[in-house]
Order: C-alpha cells, then structure tokens, then sequence
C-alpha cells in the first residue's frame, strides 16, 4: 500500500541525504511547473489488469495449435413451409398477423 492510498494525495518531503529518492515534477498547483521529491513507498508494484492478462495469457506453443483453424460446419437445412423467419428489420414492414380464431362457445344445458 502506497501513503498516496493512505493520505489521499502526495506527500513532498525535503530531501534526505541518501540518494534513493528521485525528483519527480509535481502537478499540485494546477499544473504550474515545479520540482520536489515524491515518496514511493512501493518496492514491487503490480500490474494493471489489462497489462497482466496481456502478459500471462495463455500462448499457443504446440504446431497442431498454431495451425489450427476454426471449425467449418455445414449449411442449415431450409426450414419447414409452415415456419416463417422475421428479423427486428422487416418486422415494421411486414404485415399484420392474421387474428386468431374465436374459442368455440360454451354449451348450456337445459
């Protein structure tokens, strides 16, 4: 964990007489120039998520997986007479279906 994560901003300090620390330009002040020393705190930072899935995915090494390619599947039979295909496009144009038949009316007993 970075102190930037446990206070929330950048800390500047003055500099300490080691020279482990770097100079790194600051951008506090609305991005009015200026030089000072900032703390990183991390000795092992981690990747983003992007960069690590793009660095630890999966490689294809074996030639019968290079050379692979998709599967090739044969045409879909034609569909039944009875059936009819409609898409979100022709809906709009096509006609209106025909209304369904009228349920057979109850008899009464006398």
């Amino acid at each position: 964990m970075s102190v930037s994560a446990i206070f929330g901003a950048r800390l500047v300090l003055p500099p300490p007489s080691s020279a482990a620390t770097k100079a790194v330009p600051l951008t506090l002040g609305g991005g009015h120039g200026g030089c000072g020393l900032v703390i990183e705190c991390s000795s092992r930072p981690q990747k983003k998520a992007t960069k690590h899935h793009m660095k630890t995915r999966p490689r294809k090494t074996r030639p019968s997986d290079i050379r692979r390619r998709p599967t090739v599947y044969p045409p879909l039979p034609p569909l039944p007479p009875d059936w009819t295909l409609v898409s979100d496009d022709t809906s709009s144009e096509a006609p209106a279906p025909a209304p369904a038949p009228a349920p057979p009316e109850a008899v009464q007993s006398e």
